[in-house]
């Protein structure tokens, strides 16, 4: 019965070691997978960082907020190699309005040699819409139209001349412009003449009632009454254009004959002739 006893008792002896056994397997499938997770999160964030890094250098979108703590970003730079941008001076144009008869002056840009084929086409072009503006009311009345009170009283051809006049108006207005920039000159009688036509050309003012009535036909509701209105403009017109004409012909004339003095024979300019003392209208009597 002791011999069957002892027997017995074996296989409890021989199990022991086989938890043993399973428990170590078992510590260490749980170490592998926690060495197999722990490797995992560390890949994880080594490669997200690079990806974080680019996301906040991207450039936020104008006018984003930007976050709290992060500092403004330094103004850029040009490089030292870049050229500087050299700096444009604007090129007047001849006449930037829309309406023109086509005898605007640009402005002088040239040095001392060009000087003089300048003011050639100057004092020309001048006494050209000088001589068209003649044209334009040659054989008129010289005063408005009797109980004209809307545009359809005025015949096609006195809108045209109006609108004409208007042109030639903002023509002038160039050589006005220009001939400030004329008026300094090495001979003292060129520059007493060039002061003169610079202050006969600022002193027209006559023509500008030509604008106004070309407005008054182009939109007469804006000029109510339109009938007291356009008898007021015409009457300054034509009570005044002529004499400021001729006195600009006369000393872009004399301008001409002092500048001629100091030139060469070869590069002497035209002298434009000698407007008359009779106004161009039908009937008109000298001044």
């Amino acid at each position: 019965m002791s011999h069957n006893g002892s027997n017995s008792r074996l296989p409890v002896a021989s199990a022991k070691p086989l938890s043993f056994m399973l428990s170590r397997a078992y510590e260490v499938v749980v170490n592998r997978i926690w060495t197999i997770v722990s490797a995992a999160v560390v890949l994880g964030c080594i490669s997200a960082a690079p990806a974080e890094a680019q996301k906040s250098n991207r450039p936020r979108p104008a006018g984003a907020p930007r976050p709290a703590g992060t500092p403004a970003p330094a103004p850029a730079t040009v490089p030292a190699s870049a050229p500087a941008s050299a700096a444009v001076t604007p090129q007047a144009a001849p006449n930037t309005f829309s309406a023109s008869a086509g005898l605007a002056i640009a402005p002088f840009e040239g040095d001392d040699d060009a000087r003089p084929a300048y003011l050639r086409t100057f004092t020309q072009q001048l006494d050209s819409a000088i001589s068209l503006m003649v044209a334009v009311f040659r054989n008129t009345s010289g005063q408005p139209m009797a109980g004209a009170d809307a545009p359809t009283a005025l015949s096609q051809r006195e809108r045209d001349r109006w609108t004409r006049c208007r042109d030639l108006h903002w023509d002038l207005q160039t050589y006005v412009a220009a001939m400030h920039d004329q008026v300094e000159f090495d001979n003292a009688n060129v520059t007493r003449a060039a002061a003169a036509l610079d202050s006969s050309l600022t002193a027209l003012q006559a023509t500008s009632e030509c604008d106004n009535i070309a407005s008054m036909i182009a939109a007469p509701g804006r000029w109510a009454p339109w009938g007291a209105n356009y008898q007021s403009s015409a009457r300054n017109f034509y009570r005044g254009w002529y004499t400021e004409l001729r006195d600009v012909a006369e000393k872009n004339r004399a301008f001409v004959i002092a500048l001629n003095g100091t030139l060469p024979a070869a590069q002497r300019l035209p002298v434009p002739p000698a407007m008359p003392r009779t106004p161009p209208y039908a009937g008109g009597g000298p001044l």
